[in-house]
């Protein structure tokens, strides 16, 4: 089987979240499991000042009165082919999104593939669709390259990684597209990306069985709820992975001390006294909170600002953040390190060892999301023996499995409500195994760094999605 995987980013080329994570880590998985996977995304500014790509070929598309240009660029990463659109207009910018000209942008991209796929002559068996940036590519392929005996045979399976970013533009924008209109790319007045790809996919999924029944509902689903009910017998649910190579406590070098699962108890001293001098507060043994996340309201974070002063007071924890987002998050995390300075530090930003650093030194990583699709944070948290704390939401519910103090079974802790005051009980239930049961605590650590978050089984069901879309 042959499948082409359409992003808007790809890790390790660019990346802005999870979906880069998943375009980076599933191809592997899926070569693994003798699937030819290959990824295409745009060849943005940050790629292409780098020089290590090889130019194979172009093609043209017109986008309203122009003929764009586009050119093909390749570059074999860890044993998969990935593939560059280029285009100095739409994509030789500082950043990946946040521009004007958004919808143009990657409808562009849409339209580009489909040419790319001529030039390449890579003729997939599934187009495999992530987020709104590759929305339009079901309806084109329907409206344009049905002539075309390479492309009759092409199955799209669409991956919705978060509903609340749709690809929403003015109706006016389809002036500019040379395909005939349909219904299924307009929703209340708009042109709306994702809605098409909903529409016009033979097979739809998300990224956690959970999250796939809460974008059903009016609360989570951002409008297109009654919009995927139409597809609901083409729609289904599977909990991304992690590169289980990369995240590995045995062999990661950004972290201060390697460790696995038997050396776990010195391997976590090490790492936890680091980080807290690293960070400027004093090395000492108590329990450390960690986050890693960008500083939106999604994240939940708005449940902490009345919560993290008092388990400050009222408990021997302290805290070390890292992230960046919207200004109100990023000042009060400032706020609180100038208040309590050797209690609570933030890194305002972010990079990848910093991070590494947090998931090995810390004790419990908070993630008490608004709703979280999947999320990474937890599982990789997990991976290096550090409990995830979390809201039961989307693929958090899925992948953390809270304790249970009577049975002593479970990798994390949990609740259930929207709700600072739940949040705050939670946090002091952690913070009471960890100071008062450290055999438990121990052994939560180790059920946790048992579990099995590797991409192949992911991959297997991703496999059976695609088999699911070739009888469509």
């Amino acid at each position: 089987m042959k499948v082409l995987l359409c992003t808007s980013e790809a890790a390790p080329f660019a990346k802005t979240g999870g979906l880069a994570d998943v375009a980076g880590a599933l191809p592997k998985a899926l070569k693994a499991n003798g699937i030819d996977a290959r990824v295409i995304l745009p060849y943005y500014k940050k790629i292409k000042d780098k020089n290590t790509a090889s130019y194979i070929g172009y093609a043209y598309v017109r986008i309203g009165q122009s003929t764009e240009y586009v050119g093909l660029f390749h570059q074999e990463f860890e044993g998969i082919d990935f593939y560059f659109i280029d285009n100095d207009r739409y994509f030789y910018r500082d950043g990946f999104y946040g521009y004007g000209d958004d919808g143009e942008r990657f409808a562009f991209f849409d339209f580009a593939i489909l040419e790319a796929i001529k030039v390449i002559q890579f003729f997939p068996d599934i187009i495999h669709l992530n987020d709104w940036q590759t929305g339009l590519i079901p309806y084109i392929l329907k409206a344009n390259y049905y002539a075309y005996q390479e492309f009759n045979k092409i199955k799209t399976v669409f991956s919705i990684h978060n509903i609340q970013y749709q690809g929403i533009f003015p109706m006016e924008m389809k002036n500019i597209l040379f395909m005939p209109y349909s219904s299924s790319i307009e929703f209340e007045g708009c042109i709306n990306f994702m809605k098409t790809a909903i529409m016009e996919s033979n097979v739809i999924n998300t990224v956690s069985p959970t999250y796939k029944n809460e974008v059903l509902t009016d609360y989570y689903g951002y409008k297109l709820n009654n919009i995927l009910g139409l597809r609901y017998f083409d729609f289904y649910g599977i909990i991304n992975g992690i590169d289980i190579d990369k995240y590995n406590p045995q062999t990661d070098k950004a972290i201060y001390k390697n460790y696995n699962i038997r050396t776990i108890k010195s391997g976590k001293k090490a790492n936890k006294e680091a980080l807290l001098k690293e960070f400027g507060m004093e090395a000492i043994d108590v329990p450390v909170f960690g986050l890693v996340s960008r500083l939106v309201e999604q994240k939940g974070l708005d449940l902490l600002i009345p919560t993290i002063e008092d388990v400050i007071t009222y408990s021997n924890a302290k805290f070390v953040f890292m992230g960046s987002g919207d200004k109100i998050y990023e000042d009060f995390f400032r706020s609180l390190q100038n208040k309590y300075p050797d209690r609570f530090k933030c890194y305002i930003g972010y990079s990848d060892a910093v991070a590494q650093k947090i998931y090995a030194g810390s004790d419990i990583f908070l993630m008490p999301s608004k709703f979280e699709p999947c999320g990474l944070g937890q599982i990789i948290a997990m991976r290096y023996g550090t409990l995830p704390l979390v809201r039961e939401t989307g693929g958090l519910k899925d992948t953390v499995i809270p304790f249970n103090q009577y049975t002593k079974e479970g990798t994390g802790f949990s609740f259930t409500n929207f709700n600072a005051h739940d949040l705050k009980n939670v946090m002091y239930l952690a913070l009471n195994t960890y100071n008062n049961n450290k055999e438990v605590w121990q052994t939560l650590v180790k059920q946790a760094m048992e579990k099995d978050f590797s991409w192949n089984n992911s991959a297997l069901q991703y496999i059976e999605l695609y088999n699911k879309a070739l009888v469509k």
